[in-house]
């Protein structure tokens, strides 16, 4: 943060502590000298806000020093907080906190999930729209910096393990985020069909689409980041979850495209990849990632819709009505005669 009477504007905005991964933290320790600041309303029970965090916190699979985020909850009880910020990998106000009252009432919330982006020297916003930036970059962090006028920012590098028989270095700073999804190159796989069946998966329901999206991408990176562990390499066709939520969707989309990642039919009620995951692994699920990318976007903007035109019925209820006959109209809002004139 900035030096002297610039620096304070985050104790004052955030409050004097922060929720790391580690415990509550003075809040300009925990936040360090980032670039941007962006500020994250959300809640546990937002079905939105369940579809967005995964994707936000895939973005954030190795820290950013220059962008640093704050997650300020909705959410209804402790319990729910604090199973909805063990998927996160940021930072927090405490649960509870006056602050986020304060925050929303600043910066006119009026909807979850959203992202208020702040300079992280001053605390002015410089996006009032973060959920749409990143949205519209796809999730990629260096564009979005760029757009907020802090071009060539880099993750940083990943921790090198400390010499034999020294010990580890204590660290202040926020947790590191979940590994970062890696895998082979991706290989070619037959685009057509999986187009095809993701197209039947796009015509279920929403609940049911975004099942199968959060399985399937759970189920490939598992296998991705675990490559030589065999239980994640094999799929019970008699799983009565599995089936309902992926490998049945879309008149069996879900089997087909683990088919098409690798995994074979090794008798009658298991699935299982042969050996360590290849390329079409990781093609199948980029094909995942981005068509559930898109069908939460088009939700998304289906509910916004749905709401505009909710507000939109509220108004034309609110609007004067008039009645009598022609050249007879009711007055709204006065009450007895006009003041004024001659008798």
């Amino acid at each position: 943060m900035g030096a002297a009477g610039g620096g304070h504007w985050a104790e004052t905005m955030l409050g004097p502590q922060l929720l790391t991964k580690t415990g509550l933290q003075p809040t300009r320790q925990a936040l360090g000298e980032p670039s941007v600041v962006a500020v994250y309303f959300s809640a546990h029970w937002c079905p939105p806000c369940r579809q967005f965090t995964p994707m936000l916190a895939r973005a954030f699979s190795l820290p950013w020093p220059q962008l640093k985020v704050v997650f300020a909850s909705s959410d209804r009880d402790e319990a729910s907080f604090n199973q909805y910020y063990s998927e996160m990998p940021w930072l927090a106000l405490p649960f509870g906190s006056h602050q986020k009252e304060a925050l929303s009432a600043a910066f006119q919330v009026r909807g979850i999930p959203s992202l208020i982006i702040l300079n992280g020297s001053t605390g002015q916003p410089i996006s009032m729209d973060g959920r749409d930036d990143f949205m519209r970059n796809n999730f990629d962090i260096a564009r979005c910096l760029s757009d907020w006028g802090f071009p060539n920012g880099a993750p940083a590098a990943a921790p090198s393990a400390p010499a034999s028989g020294a010990p580890a270095a204590s660290s202040t700073a926020q947790a590191p985020a979940p590994p970062k999804v890696v895998g082979p190159e991706p290989l070619p796989i037959d685009d057509a069909a999986a187009d095809a069946a993701l197209a039947r998966v796009a015509e279920e329901e929403w609940e049911v689409q975004e099942a199968f999206f959060k399985t399937g991408l759970k189920v490939l990176d598992n296998t991705l980041q675990n490559p030589g562990e065999a239980k994640f390499r094999q799929l019970k066709k008699t799983n009565a979850t599995l089936q309902s939520k992926l490998l049945g969707v879309g008149k069996d989309a879900g089997l087909l495209l683990m088919d098409m990642a690798g995994f074979k039919a090794s008798s009658d009620d298991l699935l299982s990849l042969p050996g360590p995951p290849d390329g079409h692994c990781t093609a199948v699920r980029k094909k995942l990632q981005d068509a559930g990318t898109a069908a939460w976007e088009k939700h998304a903007r289906a509910e916004r819709d749905a709401r505009i035109a909710e507000e939109r019925g509220k108004d034309k209820d609110r609007a004067p009505r008039y009645t009598g006959g022609e050249g007879d109209r009711k007055q709204v809002g006065r009450r007895g005669p006009a003041r004024g004139g001659g008798g």
